[in-house]
């Protein structure tokens, strides 16, 4: 039994417990009926054997998996085997010097427990003794018609040792203990069936050679002990090295399936349910009941599905929470034997590449435009200068009838038209060289505002400004171009009535700036693409003004993005870094 704590809820139990027990040990007399029962050599010879059997059989125990923590000792068996052949005073006898055997050998052990244990072991060794004896058991050699009597013998020690356990954990706890009674009673069962039978073993080898019987029992247990030693060293080794592959392909940020097609058992990595958020059991209700894959993911559950290798084979998953694009594969699953068992299934968050590729192709393809836009713009502006100062000569020249005649107004305003995209042209191509300085975004933000805030367009405008005061390294006004072009925009969302807001976080070294309109939001099949050149939803414009917006704030290391759109409105976020070395 284990240690016990000196507490003062059982201090009265130890006490009482050991007091019984060992009064119940001098009470029987036990040294006196022992000598005399015991009168040839021989007889000292076997009692002499059993006190050895149950000193080796406590140091030689049956390691039990899986922590090794619980053992199985035989020498309850010599003693149960003692009862049924030589009676009670004998066995208590074989008790005691076992006993005080092992008290030698642990000195420095705590005298109390081991008084404690002694007479613990007292009271199940008599309990099932006068529990034999008393339902018509007789003492002796083996007797098939005794069975009855055993198994009642039997069933008392197992609870009488259930009792002084349940007893000290209801006193100590002070609480229900019936949980861990039954929880015991479980755990304890099958040792004490293996410990019974091996009983009976030991008797009947007692009843028919008891030197040989005693000799060979031991010998057994002493190898038993070995060999469950050995193997419980390689059921470490086994379990640490799976641990250790496990702790392996979790730390792995690939997921992992893996599908064992002869026991239809299915593993998952930690990043597989990190990616997936899903469990095993998901996992195998996709697996077997197609009908449950949702149409965003149903791609991915069909490629897990098929039993066809394959590699890098892109398809995207979306969770409540987000949408990744992943890389799949499927290779099979082999034995030692290189047999195929099943399949592995192993995918990787390309998301962040996919995000990186698409803006260096919007980089290329705004490089190039860029290019082409500056030699076109020039190429134009030329000769449109020309038209435009005709067109004014001719104005002035013809009276205002003669005007609206030819419609000379609606000419010169389609010019300037004109000349406002190539305007924007030459700013995509060339934003400018930045003239960055130490600046506080809310300062350029206000100013700007209060600019806007007087033309015609902001009658029926309102601003809310929430803005902290850090210092980012800037281009003031190529800033101030990009908070009119969003502000323009939202204004034209808005169809001139509504609210803008615009508030700031500073995050992880970098001020993210967010500007919220109330407008009508962007159609959604235009949400992935509102960055492209020349995409634009409104009559009178260019499509040139978020590219602009973009090209600025990559200059500038940081990053516009859609943060939210619906028909309630739109939400831009810009993230520009707070270190000085842009």
């Amino acid at each position: 039994m284990k240690k016990i704590p000196f507490l003062k809820g059982t201090k009265v139990y130890f006490i009482a417990t050991s007091v019984t027990g060992i009064s119940l040990f001098f009470w029987h007399d036990v040294f006196s009926a022992t000598f005399q029962r015991i009168s040839s050599v021989f007889g000292w010879i076997l009692v002499i054997l059993l006190i050895v059997a149950c000193i080796l059989s406590n140091r030689f125990r049956i390691i039990l998996p899986p922590d090794g923590k619980n053992s199985l000792s035989m020498d309850s068996s010599i003693y149960i085997a003692s009862t049924f052949i030589v009676g009670l005073e004998i066995t208590l006898f074989l008790l005691f010097f076992s006993s005080l055997f092992d008290d030698w050998k642990q000195r420095r052990a705590n005298w109390w427990n081991q008084s404690f244990n002694f007479a613990a072991f007292v009271l199940m060794i008599s309990g099932a003794y006068y529990l034999f004896t008393f339902t018509g058991g007789e003492i002796g050699y083996i007797h098939l018609g005794s069975t009855v009597y055993y198994i009642i013998s039997l069933v008392g020690y197992f609870f009488i040792n259930i009792f002084l356990i349940g007893l000290y954990l209801w006193i100590s706890l002070s609480i229900n203990v019936r949980p861990l009674i039954k929880d015991a009673f479980i755990e304890a069962l099958p040792n004490y069936v293996i410990t019974f039978g091996i009983a009976f073993i030991l008797a009947l080898l007692l009843e028919s050679n008891p030197f040989f019987g005693v000799t060979l029992f031991t010998v057994m247990i002493i190898m038993f002990s070995l060999i469950f030693k050995k193997y419980f060293r390689l059921y470490e080794k086994v379990s640490s090295d799976q641990k250790y592959r496990e702790q392996i392909l979790n730390s792995l940020p690939v997921g992992i399936i893996t599908l064992d097609e002869k026991t239809n058992d299915i593993t998952l990595n930690s990043s597989a349910v990190t990616l997936l958020n899903v469990s095993k059991e998901e996992v195998k209700e996709n697996m077997t009941n197609p009908s449950n894959h949702t149409m965003d993911n149903r791609d991915f559950w069909n490629l897990l599905q098929t039993k066809k290798v394959f590699q890098n084979v892109k398809t995207s998953y979306r969770t409540k929470t987000k949408e990744e694009v992943l890389l799949a594969s499927q290779s099979e699953l082999k034995n030692q034997m290189d047999n195929i068992i099943g399949r592995i299934y192993f995918f990787i968050a390309v998301t962040e590449r996919e995000e990186l590729e698409k803006r260096m192709h919007q980089s290329e393809k705004l490089a190039l435009l860029g290019e082409l836009s500056a030699g076109a713009a020039h190429e134009i502006r030329n000769p449109l200068t020309v038209l435009q100062g005709f067109l004014m000569l001719i104005k002035e020249s013809f009276p205002e009838s003669e005007q609206n005649k030819f419609h000379l107004p609606f000419m010169l305003k389609e010019v300037d038209r004109i000349n406002m995209i190539v305007e924007d042209m030459l700013l995509l191509s060339k934003p400018g060289e930045l003239k960055l300085e130490e600046a506080s975004i809310k300062g350029v933000i206000e100013e700007m505002v209060s600019y806007y805030k007087k033309s015609s367009d902001a009658d029926k405008i309102q601003f809310h400004l929430d803005l902290d005061n850090t210092a980012v390294m800037l281009d003031t006004k190529q800033i101030t171009q990009v908070m009119y072009n969003l502000i323009r925009n939202s204004s034209d969302a808005m169809e001139g009535k509504g609210t803008i807001s615009i508030y700031s976080r500073v995050k992880h070294d970098t001020y993210q700036l967010f500007i919220q309109d109330t407008g009508s939001g962007i159609p959604e099949d235009l949400q992935q693409t509102i960055f492209d050149p020349f995409l634009t939803n409104k009559e009178a414009g260019t499509g040139l003004g978020l590219s602009i917006v973009q090209k600025i704030i990559e200059n500038h290391q940081g990053k516009i993005e859609l943060f939210s759109s619906s028909p309630k409105g739109t939400t831009f976020k810009i993230t520009l870094p707070l270190t000085k070395g842009v």
